[in-house]
């Protein structure tokens, strides 16, 4: 297993941003296509990305998401997004990311009693993406999120048939069930009503911290905890999951203070001396 960090546009900013993710043990970083990347902002015109590159670390590719309803039903709205992320796809095949991932979700109160018309429609989102993505060697993975009606375990596995893998995110999974049991649970209650073709396709996590008010996620992206690092590695143990890359989307400490990257050392050095271990 891999441990990568997610950067995002404005982490380019640090001057000593190479030496933190270098100094934090990471295989790799996961980069955030937020806007303005793959927008005004090229990546070639990013100067830390290849100094990122020339390091030695490998890359992937978060898709954009903001504003991004691969699931709409309506479809001029699925098309434009559609379009921007084929785009997007074209600018980063030269730097041969290890995956590309994708939020597949729509805005559109239908899906509360209409499910099947918003999974059908993220279904030729990615039937179109999935080939694209295929003719240019990236694997996809599509990433668990809150949305009730497409962004559970349940509705991926509709999904897998287009050639494409999973990405459960910690505190989105954990957040979608608490609040649709009605009751705070856990990573543990997740993987258990998940399907097992879902949990089979899970080759990517994102683990970052999050705190609950009754049962909702109300902060994330924060430093994983011991108690959460240890629930992750006891899943890991027992080869419920098997994710080929863990990938720490975490923007503060816990104290809620901008996070360095190469304070995460602990958690990678952890990460992969106990999946070392459950092997």
């Amino acid at each position: 297993m891999k441990v990568y960090v997610t950067l995002w546009f404005k982490d380019f900013r640090r001057s000593d941003l190479v030496s933190e993710v270098t100094g934090g043990g990471f295989d790799g970083f996961e980069l955030s296509l937020d806007y303005p990347l793959c927008g005004p902002t090229r990546l070639e015109e990013v100067p830390q990305l290849g100094d990122l590159l020339r390091s030695g670390l490998r890359v992937a590719v978060h898709l954009p998401w903001r504003e991004i309803y691969l699931a709409s039903p309506v479809e001029e709205v699925r098309r434009v997004s559609l379009d921007y992320t084929t785009r997007c796809l074209e600018e980063v095949r030269r730097i041969e990311p290890d995956y590309g991932l994708l939020h597949v979700i729509t805005d559109q109160a239908v899906c509360s009693d209409s499910v099947e018309e918003c999974v059908s429609a993220a279904a030729r989102s990615l039937e179109m993406l999935s080939r694209i993505a295929d003719e240019m060697g990236i694997p996809l993975y599509v990433e668990t999120t809150r949305n009730y009606c497409c962004g559970g375990l349940e509705q991926s596995v509709s999904y897998l048939e287009r050639n494409v893998m999973l990405c459960l995110d910690v505190p989105h999974a954990v957040e979608r069930h608490s609040r649709l049991r009605k009751r705070p649970l856990g990573l543990s209650d997740v993987l258990r009503d998940a399907p097992p073709r879902a949990l089979e396709a899970i080759e990517c996590v994102h683990l970052h911290g999050y705190s609950m008010s009754g049962y909702h996620v109300v902060e994330s992206h924060l430093e994983p905890d011991r108690g959460l690092l240890s629930e992750y590695l006891e899943v890991l143990r027992r080869g419920t999951l098997r994710p080929r890359y863990t990938v720490l989307e975490a923007f503060y400490s816990s104290e809620r203070r901008p996070l360095r990257f190469d304070e995460l050392r602990w958690c990678v050095d952890e990460l992969k001396k106990g999946h070392a271990r459950g092997r």
